[in-house]
């Protein structure tokens, strides 16, 4: 068995297993976190940022948005978020969700859980899909904070199914004003907080009656439009985006081969150079994972069944 991040859920955990016939079973987990995402300047173009202000060099302009959402799906019952803003700055918080038998005893609160609080579920002792957002804060200005966490486990049965997906989206429109310099390179700093897990008991990756299916990813990523070329801005010397992602095999000793951790983990893109004009700046952020347990026979009928709820659900909107 896996055990949650914290000991709060070992007598719980205890007694679901007890009831399960004491097998283990299948968990994924993705949470990644942006803490204080800013823009960086460089004037004089050796590849150093300056100590100068980036709205000395940068304005947002209206007609810009963000938004959060969220999905979760257990079993076929789903339920969905989306808070969508106007505003290229404002928050947006879209609703944790929790879908599954176990969601009542998790103590799961919204905006709660994180790599920092060591309170994420994780763990294959329980029946949930979890799902949540958050973005804060402009990563032209003081900073952006924002997280994406998917979470979904699944104790033990056959012919079970347990996935989620939450996202951040933001389009950003601005106009660069060099003054007397013909061109600028600017990039984008964070810090970085993430939990990527997938995994399957060896109980279960044991047993050819049994197949089991764990996949788990975060990803971040900035791009930068020129409105004048219509082309995509080159990063140089850095990436453009990250991504974590874990694959749990279902064969024996290939279950949990790996846990994709960090805290507080430096995030500096490459650089892109700039010349005045209006851009498009698109800042993206997603968690998924995916688990399904069943009989051996059907497993491919039974993961499609999955992946056909993530796509046919409605959303519901928030006025905000």
């Amino acid at each position: 068995m896996k055990f949650a991040t914290t000991i709060k859920y070992a007598a719980i955990a205890g007694a679901l297993v007890a009831a399960s016939n004491a097998t283990a079973g299948v968990s994924a987990t993705a949470y990644l976190e942006l803490n204080d995402l800013v823009v960086q300047i460089d004037t004089d173009g050796d590849l150093v940022p300056d100590q100068v202000n980036p709205l000395a060099f940068i304005s947002i302009l209206g007609g810009g948005s963000r938004s959060t959402s969220t999905f979760a799906d257990n079993n076929g019952v789903s339920d969905s978020d989306l808070d969508s803003q106007t505003s290229a700055t404002a928050d947006s918080d879209a609703d944790l969700l929790c879908v599954g038998a176990s969601c009542g005893v998790l103590g799961l609160t919204n905006n709660g859980q994180s790599v920092d609080g060591g309170n994420l579920v994780a763990s294959d002792a329980f029946y949930y899909s979890v799902a949540d957002a958050q973005v804060t804060g402009s990563a032209i200005g003081s900073g952006a904070t924002g997280f994406t966490y998917a979470d979904a486990g699944i104790a033990a049965g056959n012919n079970e199914s347990a996935g989620s997906n939450s996202n951040i989206a933001n389009d950003i429109l601005t106009t660069f004003t060099l003054g007397v310099l013909t061109d600028i390179n600017v990039r984008f700093s964070a810090l970085m907080d993430y939990l990527v897990d997938a995994f399957i008991s060896s109980d279960i990756a044991n047993d050819s009656l049994r197949a089991a299916t764990s996949t788990a990813k975060a990803t971040f990523g900035i791009e930068l439009v020129s409105f004048n070329t219509g082309d995509t801005v080159s990063l140089t010397g850095g990436p453009s985006s990250v991504t974590f992602n874990d694959i749990a095999i279902d064969q024996p000793g290939l279950g949990d081969l790996i846990v994709r951790s960090g805290n507080d983990v430096d995030f500096t893109s490459g650089w892109a150079n700039v010349s005045a004009g209006t851009y498009q700046l698109t800042i993206s952020q997603s968690s998924t994972v995916q688990t399904t347990l069943v009989p051996a026979p059907t497993t491919l009928a039974m993961a499609a069944f999955g992946l056909l709820g993530l796509g046919l659900t409605a959303r519901r909107r928030k006025q905000k």
